[in-house]
């Protein structure tokens, strides 16, 4: 998988085929998070989550895992267009299955658009290795595609994603052929749901997810 080949045409084709749609799911609910320190960001693309998050959270730290090097570029000038080039951010390039975060060394991971990359195979593999660098009390922003719940709405969220399976499979050589919902594998590792929107008639939803403050606990059974 590899979006080098889309990823100079990626910002005209968001534009054209969802406007503003998809910046708008990935920051829905960054006012309903506290201002993180340390921050994991898996496929981020080209900075646009980035930009915004620095924005408000300037005094956050992050780290960001993406795979394309091209991407990497475009988030970089975005940075440096934006007057955020002396933010504290780390980019690392390389593939996710692969790379192993820090245990425990994040209060906030992001992924938008990304789980829906990968096979229910690789998310049973991946998720739990993202979840091991939460923090107790983390917070685990995922924004995505999901289908409508029912009538029109379904059907039309199931062709607008199929197409767009279709699409980034020919592209990118996507390893993911459909939605896999993520949130049984985030409840197994210790999150809890805490706010969730829904966008684009139930097709679009972000969600902020809490992993348990084990040490809190303790004190308090202690």
């Amino acid at each position: 998988m590899s979006f080098d080949r889309l990823a100079p045409h990626y910002r005209w084709i968001e534009a054209l085929f969802a406007r503003e749609r998809l910046q708008r799911c990935r920051v829905a609910l960054l006012d309903a998070i506290p201002p993180p320190e340390r921050v994991l960001i898996y496929g981020e693309g080209n900075g646009r989550f980035l930009a915004e998050l620095l924005r408000r959270f300037p005094a956050a730290r992050v780290t960001v895992v993406e795979e394309s090097g091209v991407m990497i570029d475009l988030a970089r000038s975005r940075l440096r267009r934006a007057g955020l080039e002396a933010a504290k951010v780390e980019f690392v390039q390389a593939d996710a299955l692969s790379w192993e975060p820090a245990a425990s060394a994040f209060d906030l991971i992001v992924t938008c658009f990304f789980l829906d990359c990968f096979r229910g195979d690789q998310l049973r593999f991946l998720i739990p290795r993202i979840a091991s660098a939460g923090e107790g009390g983390a917070r685990w922003v995922v924004s995505d595609f999901q289908i409508a719940a029912s009538g029109l709405r379904r059907a039309r969220s199931r062709f607008v994603v199929g197409i767009l399976y279709l699409f980034f499979r020919m592209m990118t050589r996507l390893s993911g052929r459909e939605l896999v919902d993520p949130a049984p594998l985030l409840q197994a590792h210790g999150f809890t749901c805490e706010r969730c929107v829904e966008m684009d008639h139930g097709m679009l939803y972000s969600a902020v997810w809490r992993r348990a403050d084990t040490a809190s606990q303790a004190r308090r059974i202690t």
